[in-house]
């Protein structure tokens, strides 16, 4: 699936987003534990300060007393132990080295000394993490000259503090997640509207509209120094338009005299009594020249100022459906004379909201064309309408269209068989005209067709509240 620019920034954020709550949290953490630890490790060391000093300054002749002293020394020591130790979750046990053995003496967490490991008072100093009675502690050994200690405090608290913030985790990820996915969108549909806005006026400048510009950007970062070179862009393509536009114009205006001029001059030539048939023949093939050369000169004046935007559409409300017997019955003499049969299947009253003229003339281009490319057979005509459109369509049993040269079949001076078009007069400008004609009156031209079957031409027109449907 390939996603969006406004998708991929949304993305793009979640994902940094939930990478730095992720960092956040790992470091919080890790701070944490940190702390924690180093709380565990003074309050060891305070014990095992405390545990010394006691035992240096009151308990050493306990290393030698003998029963009476030594009952009366281990009793106070148990109680000083259970003063410290008794309300805690702490413990302490201390192996004091007497001649006939080692004494152990223990205070706060009953039985401690059966819950560790047997030989765990031999281990070397240092901190250690154990699990007695299904709680965690952290338990400092530490050697003297009169014995061995283990002093005991529950480690519980992190892993507490830890179990609570991984369920607050589980609301707060998907959350935070949900909340940079909406935050990354928005964002990103802001940072992506001035995108759109251009890419929306991009899309509607063409020939006829090349003085529009893409909408101005206030900002001074990419985004505007790539608007402003295309809106720069823009500005030397409509000038270099307008000038081919203007001489193109100008062009075709400068032929129309001569050619004019031209014609008159053959006709007279052709009218002379004194002019043989041999000649005649030639001035005959020379004015259908000239007058194909006439035509083209007024197409392209046609279409040069429709591109303009300067010729006059002269809307006004008339029959649609004589304009199609008419057409019909000039185009059944010349079907005729062709042994070709004309017909109308369909011919609905009504009446139109345009320029009559421009209408005529594609429907007279278009029956044109399928009487040109059509050698046995038929041309058929139909006119139907409907509550919001008006749809013409000519057909015929012509030599069609190859399906690769449809989609470029309206643009202009475009052939499909270039020695055939020039054999039978074509200028490759006719289904232009046709094209910007129907889309100067809101509606669509569409083109089927299937080589060696035949083509059908379907002109489809909005019916505007002008219009009447008789």
């Amino acid at each position: 699936m390939i996603l969006t620019i406004r998708g991929r920034l949304t993305f793009w954020y979640m994902l940094a987003f939930a990478a730095a709550l992720t960092l956040v949290l790992g470091v919080f953490a890790l701070e944490m534990k940190r702390q924690f630890d180093g709380d565990l490790r003074r309050a060891l060391r305070t014990e095992e300060a405390w545990i010394t000093d006691l035992f240096d300054e009151e308990f050493l002749p306990l290393l030698t007393a003998e029963a009476a002293d030594y009952d009366t020394l281990a009793a106070e020591l148990l109680e000083e132990l259970d003063e410290r130790y008794g309300m805690k979750h702490e413990f302490v046990i201390l192996a004091v080295a007497r001649s006939a053995g080692p004494v152990v003496f223990s205070g706060g967490l009953k039985n401690a000394e059966a819950l560790l490991p047997v030989d765990f008072l031999e281990r070397r100093a240092g901190n250690y993490d154990v699990l007695l009675n299904a709680h965690r502690y952290r338990v400092r050994v530490f050697h003297r000259a009169w014995g061995r200690v283990a002093a005991g405090l529950e480690n519980e608290t992190i892993f507490e503090i830890a179990k609570e913030a991984g369920k607050l985790l589980i609301w707060i990820i998907p959350l935070g997640v949900l909340l940079a996915v909406a935050g990354g969108w928005l964002l990103a549909r802001l940072a992506m509207r001035p995108v759109l806005a251009a890419a929306r006026a991009a899309e509607s400048i063409s020939v006829v509209n090349l003085h529009a510009r893409l909408p101005a950007y206030a900002g001074k970062d990419e985004f505007g120094a790539l608007v402003s070179t295309l809106n720069h862009m823009i500005a030397r393509l409509e000038a270099d338009v307008t000038r081919l536009q203007q001489f193109t114009q100008d062009a075709a205006h400068e032929l129309r005299t001569p050619l004019t001029i031209l014609r008159g001059d053959l006709e007279l030539a052709y009218q002379d009594e004194k002019t043989s048939e041999e000649t005649r023949g030639l001035l005959q093939k020379t004015l259908d020249r000239v007058i194909a050369l006439g035509q083209i000169t007024d197409n392209l004046m046609l279409l040069t100022r429709s591109d303009s935007g300067d010729y006059p559409i002269d809307k006004k409300l008339f029959r649609f459906d004589f304009v199609v017997q008419e057409i019909f019955e000039d185009i059944k003499i010349l079907a005729e004379a062709r042994g070709l049969a004309a017909l109308v299947h369909e011919c609905s009253a009504v009446e139109f909201w345009g320029d009559e003229p421009l209408i005529r003339r594609v429907l007279m281009n278009l029956c044109d064309n399928a009487l040109k490319y059509t050698r046995s057979g038929n041309l058929e005509l139909r006119l139907h309408r409907s509550e919001r459109a008006v749809e013409v369509l000519v057909s015929d049993t012509g030599i069609g269209i190859p399906a690769e040269d449809l989609p470029n079949i309206f643009d202009r001076f475009y052939r499909v068989d270039k020695s055939r078009a020039s054999a039978t007069g074509g200028s490759g400008l006719g289904l232009a005209i046709c094209k910007w004609i129907v889309e100067a009156h809101g509606g669509e031209i569409a083109i089927t067709s299937e080589v060696g079957v035949g083509t059908t031409v379907r002109v489809s027109l909005p019916l505007t509240a002008t219009a009447k449907i008789l």
